[in-house]
């Protein structure tokens, strides 16, 4: 899970779905994800769609899930 706050605004993505008590901020940051889904290729979706909504928002991540630990040999 990773928390973010948007102009004093608290929300969480987890499993690539954007959750706030903010319906309407909700539904933006949702607007902003990929329909097609994470890409297959990285390790935590869930902290990438929060820098790239960061990003375009101006917010900021305040806590988020250490990535799980790979083998230094897996390839993505």
């Amino acid at each position: 899970m990773v928390k973010v706050k948007i102009g004093g605004i608290r929300a969480a993505i987890k499993d690539y779905e954007w959750l706030s008590k903010d319906k309407k901020l909700a539904k933006m940051l949702n607007a902003m994800l990929d329909p097609l889904g994470p890409s297959g290729a990285d390790p935590y979706p869930d902290l990438m769609a929060a820098r790239q909504a960061m990003e375009r928002l101006g917010g900021e991540i305040v806590e988020y899930d250490k990535p799980t630990d790979y083998p230094g040999d897996m390839v993505f």
